[in-house]
């Protein structure tokens, strides 16, 4: 268990970022951990890996995990995330940099490479959407609410009770922060691993991802019949059907799919729920994402879903 002892600066300093290399470790957990079928969501994805990975890649990357203290990577190998860091090739160069002459960073970088396009590299752009999706719906709490609340929503067994935030870990770590930085890592193989680092000043934590695109939203929740009736019953079913399914940010493609809605329809429906004030929207890179404002979270407790 990690016990992270946070002072009110530290709590003051809660960022988030995603990171290439942390999907690739928290990955490798999931076929170390499973050698049988994996769990939902990740049972398909693991199935195919395994039937295709290069045995050396096996060897090399996922047995070192299965030890009872792993430590697949040489001490500070693996860097805390940095949002100007956002690729898997930025993320090896500064790995090269700062490793310059060492024999086993230059095993293990081409070793990572070619773990990457055999397992993560295909599915990629969906898992990068639903960590900026993720990034955007803790990062709205963070800026309109604080850090506290945020921490407190986390959720996947990690639990915010001030001024201790705690998450499974394989071994017992009690850390105190003191002025320092608190880096949130959304991963959407969290399941597999979970990583920790402390660096210069700077702590970083992985956490699951609740939006997890190609693979499903963990945390979708069902609803009783009653009390989606009388959200048809005010919205009409379409845009009843649009509001449930922004339980995380998502486009109006992100809607329409996983609705089977035309687009131009969902379009409409996502107009109205603005223009009324109970989603909101927001431009992420050149896409825009919709979300349940203050106004239609109350609307949804109101109604007991």
């Amino acid at each position: 268990m990690i016990r992270l002892t946070v002072d009110d600066a530290s709590l003051s300093t809660v960022r988030l970022t995603f990171s290439p290399l942390w999907e690739i470790i928290g990955s490798l957990g999931i076929l170390a951990r499973y050698r049988g079928a994996a769990p939902s969501p990740y049972t398909d994805w693991a199935r195919r890996v395994r039937d295709r990975l290069p045995a050396d890649l096996v060897r090399t990357l996922v047995e070192p995990l299965r030890r009872p203290d792993p430590r697949p990577f040489p001490a500070g190998f693996v860097p805390v995330p940095d949002p100007a860091r956002n690729t898997l090739a930025a993320e090896l160069d500064h790995i090269r940099e700062t490793s310059a002459g060492d024999p086993e960073a230059d095993r293990l970088v081409p070793l990572l490479e070619d773990y990457w396009d055999w397992a993560i590299a295909p599915h990629w752009n969906s898992i990068r959407a639903s960590l900026e999706e993720e990034i955007l719906f803790r990062g709205r709490t963070l800026a309109v609410e604080g850090a506290e609340p945020m921490l407190t929503e986390l959720g996947g067994r990690v639990a915010w009770s001030r001024p201790v935030l705690t998450a499974p870990y394989h071994r017992d770590l009690d850390v105190t922060l003191s002025r320092s930085r608190l880096l949130l890592v959304p991963t959407v193989f969290a399941g597999g691993i979970r990583l920790f680092l402390e660096e210069r000043g700077v702590v970083a934590m992985s956490y699951q991802a609740r939006a997890t695109g190609y693979f499903h939203v963990l945390t979708a929740r069902e609803h009783a019949p009653q009390a989606e009736d009388r959200l048809a019953l005010l919205l009409g079913k379409g845009r009843a059907q649009v509001v449930r399914a922004l339980d995380a940010p998502k486009t109006t493609t992100a809607v329409a799919e996983a609705l089977g809605m035309a687009k131009s329809t969902v379009s409409q429906h996502l107009a109205v729920l603005n223009d009324t004030g109970i989603v909101w929207k927001q431009r992420l890179g050149g896409r825009v994402f919709y979300q349940l404002d203050q106004s239609g979270l109350a609307l949804l407790r109101q109604l007991g879903l």
